[in-house]
């Protein structure tokens, strides 16, 4: 439908500016492609925005734990609670009607964050399905990637925060220089000029 789409703006671009049949190509296979690129470019974004959102979770998982619930019973407590990340309460929704229908909890929210492509709550998942198995304590565990995920947010923010003063030259560059070029260096040079003529 969007080849279509992108064959018939080809063709009625073609009746003005004489672009011939390869441009009319070239515009349905931008409009061929165009959909899938934005499909997978939002499907990314949701899946960054749930790799976010797993942090706030191992936060909420650390805290109830630190205050005496076991770990399966604190991640059932969330796993109903709303995350802010879309695709991450749609894995957890899905993980905790399997635990309700008495699937194993950390296997089954590892087995459904890894087909949704969310690696850090699948590897959060089996830690702790790991730390069970081998009789190793939970908090050990989620604290430690509760201080990882720490660690890795304060650097994607200095990271972030690093490249705010390039935009902000930048921005300097784009919107104060053709002022300054018109307001001082025109009448500058046209002053110039007139020195040179008199």
């Amino acid at each position: 439908m969007s080849a279509l789409a992108g064959a018939l703006v080809g063709a009625a671009a073609s009746l003005v500016v004489p672009i011939g049949p390869l441009a009319i190509g070239a515009a349905a296979y931008a409009g061929f492609v165009a959909p899938a690129l934005w499909v997978e470019a939002r499907a990314n974004a949701r899946r960054r925005e749930a790799e976010r959102a797993v942090a706030v979770l191992v936060e909420r998982v650390h805290a109830l734990v630190a205050a005496g619930r076991p770990p399966e019973t604190a991640l059932a407590i969330l796993m109903t609670r709303p995350s802010g990340a879309i695709l991450l309460d749609a894995t957890l929704r899905r993980a905790a009607d399997a635990y309700a229908l008495g699937a194993p909890i950390f296997r089954t929210l590892a087995a459904n964050a890894r087909d949704e492509g969310l690696a850090t709550c699948a590897a959060f998942a089996e830690e702790l399905d790991r730390a069970r198995d081998l009789g190793r304590g939970s908090l050990a565990v989620i604290r430690e990637r509760r201080d990882a995920l720490r660690a890795a947010e304060r650097a994607r923010s200095i990271a972030a925060a690093s490249q705010v003063e390039g935009k902000l030259m930048l921005v300097l560059v784009l919107c104060y220089l053709p002022a300054l070029v018109v307001l001082v260096v025109i009448p500058l040079f046209i002053g110039l000029l007139e020195g040179l003529f008199s």
